[in-house]
């Protein structure tokens, strides 16, 4: 399947994303920085404010993708770390993509209702095709690829407020053999996995309006194990590339803020990064490749946008 009005666009951008470091080029960012009170990491807005507001960032090479509302729809945009390169893709009328992430350098998973359900797609760059993956009963959010395997998992669920977390082992299978991860009765929510592919990180709805982290290991037939615990919305998890920790954003405190957790739980090692400003909300993070960076959305400004947090503390 071929998304008319796309090509010219596509070859275009493509080639300036190899050329460098995978950001288009397209305009340029908004920015505005300065260090955290209290504190030494340094907050760089890299979103205009034309782009909307942006959430759910995908951090590969110097390219960042995340999801934009534009003119009522949800569209898949991506600029550079430092804001410049800043493109909205373009998408078939009245349809939603949303949550990208970067599969390789050329392709980007996302969910998606063009088509009237929720379901999972690739979108190649190199020759502008996508390609529904995803044909199932219910919707299928949240998809996050498997380095260095052609497979990936998702939530299965009628709506975005959580559902199965599902594996789909191989992408390239036919017919796809969903393998279910998590009971019905755990509402899973943003999975995320390791550099090596084995461990998934994930949020899941607790009592009243709570959330925690949990992970679940692909090796071991051990059931999901919970890290998190208490009241709070623990949410949004990701893996740091060295593994050694998971980054999550939670309103610990009465404020949000940014913190990390041992894979093996918080008695072993739960820790603050930062806070975000007293009136803010944080949404979904994610790490740089290198682990010296993190992304994330917050509305410190009124309007939510994308931010930069270097700086960090080792």
């Amino acid at each position: 399947m071929i998304r008319s009005g796309r090509t010219a666009l596509r070859v275009r951008l493509l080639g300036l994303l190899l050329a460098a470091g995978l950001g288009p080029m397209t305009g340029c960012g908004n920015h505005s920085s300065g260090p955290l009170a209290g504190g030494g990491i340094t907050w760089t807005r890299i979103t205009p404010a034309q782009a909307g507001p942006a959430d759910r960032p995908d951090w590969r090479g110097d390219s960042i993708a995340f999801q934009t509302a534009a003119g009522g729809f949800v569209r898949i945009a991506a600029s550079r770390k430092d804001g410049s390169g800043f493109a909205i893709y373009p998408a078939p009328p009245g349809a939603n993509e949303r949550a990208p992430r970067w599969v390789d350098s050329t392709l980007l998973v996302y969910s998606g209702d063009q088509i009237g359900t929720e379901d999972i797609w690739y979108l190649d760059l190199a020759t502008n095709a996508t390609r529904r993956l995803t044909n199932f009963a219910g919707g299928e959010w949240d998809p996050a690829p498997r380095p260095g395997s052609p497979g990936l998992v998702y939530i299965e669920a009628g709506d975005s407020l959580g559902g199965r977390l599902t594996l789909l082992p191989d992408t390239a299978a036919a017919p796809l053999a969903p393998v279910y991860l998590t009971p019905v009765g755990l509402k899973a929510l943003e999975p995320s996995f390791d550099v090596a592919g084995d461990r998934i990180c994930f949020a899941a709805r607790g009592a009243g309006a709570s959330s925690q982290i949990w992970t679940v290991t692909l090796s071991s037939p051990n059931p999901p194990v919970q890290l998190t615990t208490g009241g709070n919305r623990d949410r949004s998890p990701r893996f740091s590339p060295d593994g050694t920790k998971i980054l999550f954003i939670s309103n610990r405190g009465g404020r949000w803020g940014l913190w990390t957790v041992s894979p093996q739980g918080e008695g072993v090692a739960l820790g603050l990064l930062t806070y975000d400003a007293p009136w803010a909300e944080l949404r979904h993070a994610a790490w740089s490749p290198s682990g010296g960076e993190i992304v994330v959305s917050s509305d410190r400004q009124g309007e939510r946008a994308l931010w930069v947090l270097s700086n960090l503390s080792p």
